[in-house]
């Protein structure tokens, strides 16, 4: 009595509401994300001979299908047509019905299939005219599910469905050394350097995996000094203030510029630079393709020269208007109080501006199920050019100079 009246509660009608279109009616219960598509050939509920009306659900949940059954109707004396319920591409059954024997509950698959994902009934017409009026699937969920954790090779804990079909909340766990946790995978995966796909923390997982493993991305801890370029060439760099760590970033708007503080995984502060000579250079921002440029005493998305004042360490950008000097600074106050970037008039000289190489973040980016196996960040400077890059024996580094170097006996060899 208990499993009938749980058959009675679990039921879902779809109505036709257009040739490719069905409703669900009120008072029907679905699993959480079931999908619906309906197509009919001809019109709305509708079947001649050779038409054809198709009624496809997807993400079911692993339910227990134990009826389907259609509201059908017919002309007064003909109309004729077969249907046919699969289930994950298996056909569960198949009827042939006629203008005499349509109703408004007119049974086409009784039975317990459990664990479906995916039905599709099909109805063709045999004889005009014959129609559908609705879909009615009568449904129990699966059985509670359990979900095991693990964070590298080793089980962390074990989730269960209070009942099945009601799904478990992922949880959030402690970031790692040098790793920042980001989530679950339903697949166990070592390095990789593009971004996976994983399921957030916090959200209700329906399982169809047994098994989730942790997901962490590397997060460099800055605890060595940045070193800024000394000898200048094209590339991608960051523009810093050495002092207060901030960077510019992004593009110009109404006549200035943002700034922010220094992180190399930023890619909104990677400006690609192009030095026509020793003291004059082109730059653009990376992500946008947009040059970066002035026009008049304002910043502007211009491809103008700049001027270059280079020593040491130092690097500043400047431009001459109406023959005084302006420099590309970081610390413009307003008259709101606001700070911004933009052009400031004064000479170039000894300051606290540099350059900081860096490469784009689809190079530095890393994921893992297994933190504990990974080695860590290094800086490498072969001749003399600098990078960073996670490294393993084996590992190619492709260089912002595009210079090429695989790692082997941890060094590089070009």
């Amino acid at each position: 009595m208990t499993h009938l009246l749980l058959v009675i509660l679990s039921v879902m009608t779809w109505t036709v509401e257009s040739k490719n279109t069905v409703k669900l009616t009120d008072g029907s219960t679905t699993p959480y994300d079931i999908e619906a598509s309906y197509a009919n050939t001809y019109n709305k509920g509708q079947l001649r001979s050779g038409d054809e009306a198709i009624l496809t659900l997807r993400n079911m949940g692993g339910m227990s299908v134990e009826r389907v059954s259609l509201a059908m109707r017919a002309n007064a004396k003909s109309g004729s047509g077969s249907i046919t319920v699969t289930m994950d591409e298996v056909t569960m059954s198949a009827k042939t019905v006629t203008w005499q024997n349509v109703s408004a509950d007119v049974e086409v698959y009784k039975g317990q299939q459990q664990g479906v994902e995916t039905m599709t009934i099909r109805v063709t017409g045999l004889q005009n005219s014959i129609y559908v009026d609705a879909f009615t699937i009568e449904w129990s969920p699966r059985a509670a599910q359990q979900v095991v954790l693990m964070q590298g090779s080793t089980p962390i804990d074990t989730l269960r469905e209070e009942q099945g079909m009601s799904g478990v909340v992922l949880p959030w766990l402690q970031d790692e050394d040098h790793w920042r946790f980001r989530g679950w995978s339903t697949k166990e995966f070592w390095t990789v350097y593009e971004e996976p796909t994983f399921l957030l923390p916090e959200i209700r997982y329906y399982p169809s995996n047994d098994t989730l493993w942790t997901v962490y991305q590397w997060e460099e801890v800055d605890t060595q000094e940045r070193v800024y370029e000394e000898e200048l060439c094209s590339g991608v760099y960051m523009y810093v203030d050495r002092q207060t760590q901030m960077a510019l970033t992004g593009v110009p708007v109404e006549g200035t510029m943002e700034r922010a503080t220094a992180n190399v995984y930023d890619a909104n502060q990677h400006y690609e630079l192009a030095f026509t000579s020793a003291d004059t250079a082109y730059i653009t921002h990376v992500p946008t393709g947009m040059p970066i440029g002035y026009y008049g005493k304002q910043m502007a998305a211009k491809a103008t020269p700049w001027n270059v004042y280079h020593q040491g360490d130092q690097t500043l950008f400047y431009t001459t208007i109406d023959g005084k000097k302006y420099i590309l600074w970081l610390d413009i106050m307003d008259n709101g109080g606001e700070t911004h970037a933009g052009l400031f008039q004064a000479n170039p000289g000894n300051s606290p501006m540099g350059l900081l190489g860096t490469m784009m973040p689809t190079e530095i980016y890393a994921f893992t199920c297994h933190p504990e196996a990974m080695v860590g960040i290094e800086s490498v400077q072969p001749s003399g050019v600098s990078c960073q890059k996670i490294l393993r024996d084996g590992q190619v580094l492709i260089l912002r100079q595009g210079r090429t170097y695989t790692v082997m006996g941890g060094k590089l060899k070009e």
